[in-house]
């Protein structure tokens, strides 16, 4: 693996962070403010361009609040200055009254823009069955 990739990988736990605290500021800086980033959230439309995008968040964040979301089964393919992750999105819906984890599948794409590591594109899509499922005790067999 390219000696980039844990800076990608630590630009994509930052989203994760960013997600899980609704913390604008902190996706804010996260995302390459251009007409060209594109964002589309489960069920929603393509977004196109950092002002349509950046006032999804911030309603997501004023409506929602903080909610636990966390990466896994993570693949990161680097293509020179462009870094493409994808992921299942792990979402606790213990926080809003619903039990399990609701599972989307996700694909991040970043850019490297001067030494930093940018948000271009995040795609989430509801994973088949749509349902949450119960939370699973946590094991290190």
């Amino acid at each position: 693996m390219d000696e980039t990739a844990p800076a990608v990988e630590a630009a994509n736990a930052t989203f994760y962070t960013a997600l899980s605290l609704a913390n604008f500021g902190l996706m804010e800086r996260l995302w390459l403010p251009s007409p060209d980033v594109v964002c589309i959230h489960p069920g929603w439309p393509p977004l196109h361009g950092w002002e349509d995008v950046s006032e999804s968040w911030r309603n997501i964040f004023k409506n929602q609040g903080p909610l636990h979301v966390w990466p896994s089964e993570v693949h990161l393919r680097l293509y020179g200055q462009t870094a493409e992750v994808s992921c299942l999105e792990n979402i606790d819906m213990n926080q809003v009254r619903r039990a399990g984890v609701l599972q989307t599948r996700a694909t991040n794409i970043f850019r490297l823009a001067g030494d930093e590591w940018k948000m271009l594109e995040h795609h989430a899509l509801p994973m088949p069955g749509g349902g949450a499922r119960p939370l699973e005790p946590f094991s290190t067999n």
